[in-house]
């Protein structure tokens, strides 16, 4: 190739270098030069390849007359385009790419030096970034609590969509305001007194325990409320919660129960005059009485268990989001410190951190949103008949990503390959067994899977070597957010076996739990067909 250029420069300037470099002769619409890291881009051996295979160019979108114009034109003036872009190999493989032109001449002829940067997996993470705001977006901001986020000098940092209709304020307006603007005149001093001892000590617990709490609306009305507290960091900086219920319908249903009740003594005083007379009226009224206390103490006992799932919630959620939060922010402040490009081994390994948080938040975020479709009776199983080995080792696939050093798994099936259950709900209840062997198993460890098929029924056995759970806490290992003793300081929100045990239901089946401290679980469930 006769190139009118320094071949040395050339070698210098576009073959050290880690991006496409090519030299574009546009009079000739041809490349008279594109180096060896753009042609293995490509994946062809030379330019005579690339002629070849890529006779309309590589961009996925390709440019109409005038997309080409309008580059022309601009680079005539500015001599330099930018832009991010798709493009797909010849083989349909695609990447996203930086592309950069500049525009030279040389001997009256025009070139252009092409450059392209691959930035896929740049825009991979953003993705994956998105995906996690997003998810919690939704459950912050369309909770059905009002939630309110406040900074240590007592600035509102964030409030939720449940919180400003509330509140009478419109999306965004309570941000950067005192949180003093939502309490009522007489007792604002009293709270920043109380707000001070809190952040000086803060924890987890209902506010106002006895008191009757009220709150004030952008319009000065006031009304009864119910609130309780959590807290957490991000860094340094301390931020305080609270989670805030109108209690306007419940403080009325409470007078009009106090009225009745006051009724029924005087319709009792009433009937001890005429008890001669109306002694089966008494009877009749004593008995509608003791069913009303029945009806109150159950929904008192219902009432104290929220309470009580409300505060382990807030409780679990505070610190399972605090650890993937934290880990995110410092692989991002570490990030931005490595700019040089003998860099990029320290970028890729904090750049896998924050995916492995974001891929933590998900998977909590994911049960949260089971347990809630669950409770609501949203998941309803879908029936179909799919290939049971099959699936097991896809499963299984997916488990390999997240065992420990040398820890195997061990898959059995007897009987038919097929079976007739929801294949999701079936696969998710193997995810979620086959993680907690996992989790609960030391390294080198062999966790073995067991399918059996018989005439009515399917037997699914799951078996770890790991910590095993002690008798006391199996008989607890189902409820919501429980966490066994020994167990504590792995990390769970105590939501996956109860999620197993109501998917169970769904596909007619039973779990049953063997174990043993320090002698490894087995979990087997029967289904029937």
């Amino acid at each position: 190739m006769d190139f009118p250029f320094n071949k040395i420069l050339l070698k210098t300037i576009l073959e050290d270098t880690s991006a496409f470099m090519g030299v574009y002769n546009f009079s000739e619409h041809r490349y008279e030069f594109i180096n060896q890291v753009g042609l293995k881009m490509l994946d062809v051996s030379d330019l005579d390849a690339f002629t070849e295979k890529y006779p309309h160019g590589f961009r996925k979108d390709k440019l109409n007359i005038r997309n080409h114009d309008a580059i022309s034109t601009h680079l005539a003036t500015e001599h330099t385009w930018i832009e991010e872009t798709l493009f797909e190999t010849h083989n349909q493989t695609q990447f996203w790419g930086t592309l950069q032109i500049s525009m030279f001449e040389d001997s009256n002829v025009v070139y252009y030096l092409v450059r392209i940067d691959d930035i896929s997996f740049q825009k991979k993470t953003e993705q994956e970034l998105k995906e996690g705001n997003d998810r919690f977006e939704a459950l912050f901001m369309h909770a059905a609590i009002g939630l309110i986020m406040v900074d240590l000098t007592g600035n509102i940092v964030l409030s939720n969509r449940y919180a400003n209709v509330m509140f009478g304020y419109e999306y965004g307006e309570l941000e950067g305001k005192k949180l003093e603007i939502l309490i009522p005149q007489n007792i604002r001093e009293k709270h920043k007194v109380t707000y001070n001892k809190y952040t000086q000590s803060p924890q987890a617990r209902p506010m106002g325990i006895g008191l009757d709490l009220k709150a004030r609306k952008k319009d000065g009305t006031l009304f009864p409320v119910e609130i309780s507290l959590s807290h957490f960091k991000s860094g340094d900086q301390p931020y305080f919660i609270s989670f805030i219920n109108d209690a306007t319908f419940k403080k009325k249903a409470e007078m009009d129960l106090l009225i009745k009740t006051t009724e029924i003594q005087k319709l009792n005083d009433s009937l001890e005059k005429e008890v001669i007379n109306r002694t089966n009226a008494l009877v009749e009224t004593l008995k509608n009485l003791e069913q009303k206390k029945k009806e109150l103490e159950v929904a008192l006992n219902k009432e104290k268990e929220l309470g009580e799932l409300k505060s382990r919630f807030v409780s679990m959620a505070s610190h399972e989001f605090r650890t993937p939060l934290t880990a995110i922010l410092s692989a991002a402040s570490l990030i931005e410190k490595y700019s040089k490009t003998e860099d990029q081994p320290k970028r890729e390994r904090h750049t896998q951190r924050i995916m492995n948080a974001v891929g933590n938040l998900t998977d909590i975020l994911e049960e949260f949103l089971s347990v809630g479709k669950l409770e609501e009776g949203k998941i309803e199983a879908k029936m179909d008949i799919f290939d049971i080995p099959k699936l097991i080792q896809e499963t299984i696939t997916d488990l390999n990503t997240m065992v420990k050093n040398n820890q195997q798994f061990d898959y059995h099936h007897i009987g038919d390959h097929h079976v007739c259950l929801d294949k999701s709900l079936f696969r998710k209840i193997v995810l979620n067994l086959g993680s907690n062997a996992v989790k609960f198993s030391n390294d080198s460890s062999i966790i073995k899977i067991t399918t059996e098929k018989l005439k009515n029924m399917l037997i699914l056995r799951v078996s770890d070597q790991g910590i095993g759970i002690s008798e006391e806490d199996q008989k607890h290992l189902f409820d919501r957010f429980f966490r066994g003793a020994n167990a504590i300081n792995i990390q769970g929100t105590g939501l996956g076996l109860h999620i197993v045990a109501r998917y169970a239901e769904l596909l007619n089946g039973k779990v049953v739990v063997e174990s043993q401290l320090n002698s490894g679980t087995t979990f087997s469930i029967r289904f029937r067909l």
